[in-house]
This record gives structure tokens, C-alpha cells and sequence, in this order.
């Protein structure tokens, strides 16, 4: 039997599809200073990462490492979301996103969102998707939540 192209990315696929929850689904704690990986992507088509940063005690930013993509040409995105638990269940408090042209492979920050324990039940979440140069996708890509 021949592996063929659709064969390995197929391979590839189940793997992460098992591999990436049962990593996600581990809470972790984006402390003072670390880094903690949500969700990670290796495919025929590239290699790339999202991560959810801790700056310091106070802050927390969305992580983008990119290092190789073969998709041509819109360019590509990374958030971080803040969720609080409330009443009514997890609310999204917080956002900050960042546009990469294609190609612009590298280590990309979005801007910072609160860190606050004492505002109650938080968790992060970074995002990765394909947009458009002045439109943000229209849906996301997104590793586990940390706290």
C-alpha cells in the first residue's frame, strides 16, 4: 500500500483531534510570567502555535508563533479572550486581537487584557484564524481555557 498526501494529512488530523483535547482539557494556570500553550497546528500546510501569556500578576496576552505556512494570501489573526463567571454563565469581558500579513512568520503579541481573581472566576483562551486585511475571521480556531 501507498502513502499518498491525503493519507498522512488524514493521520495527521486524527492525531491532533485526540492529542489537542485531552491537553486542553487540563486546567492550567497562566501565572506571573509563564506561558502556557492552548493550541498548536502541524500539517502539510504550515506550522504555528496560539499560547496565553502571563505578563505579570495583573495582565495576560494572546500568543501567535508561526513558523511556516504554504495557504497564500489573506492575512492571519490571534486573540485573547477574558471570560467572568456571572449569573447568567461565562461572559466574554475582554478582547484584544492582532492582524499578521501572510508570510510575516515570527512571534506575534496581541495587546494585553486584566487579570483580576478578585472580579471572581476568569479564564483566557487564544485564538487563531484567516481573515481579511481589514475584516477579523469569522471564526476562530481556539485552544483550551486557562486560568
Amino acid at each position: 500500500m501507498r502513502l499518498t498526501r491525503s493519507m498522512i494529512s488524514t493521520a495527521i488530523a486524527l492525531f491532533i483531534g485526540l492529542a489537542v483535547p485531552l491537553a486542553a482539557s487540563q486546567p492550567a494556570n497562566a501565572a506571573c510570567g509563564t506561558v502556557n500553550s492552548a493550541s498548536s497546528y502541524w500539517g502539510w500546510n504550515g506550522t504555528w502555535s496560539t499560547h496565553v501569556v502571563g505578563t505579570n500578576c495583573s495582565t495576560r496576552y494572546g500568543r501567535f508563533v508561526w513558523d511556516t505556512s504554504d495557504q497564500c494570501c489573506n492575512p492571519w489573526w490571534v486573540k485573547i479572550e477574558r471570560q467572568l463567571w456571572g449569573s447568567y454563565g461565562w461572559l466574554t469581558t475582554h478582547t484584544q486581537s492582532k492582524r499578521m500579513e501572510f508570510g510575516n512568520f515570527g512571534t506575534h503579541n496581541t495587546g494585553t487584557v486584566p487579570s483580576r481573581p478578585s472580579d471572581g472566576s476568569e479564564r483566557f483562551h487564544a485564538c487563531w484564524g484567516v481573515g481579511y486585511q481589514l475584516t477579523p475571521p469569522s471564526s476562530w480556531t481556539c485552544g483550551g481555557w486557562v486560568s
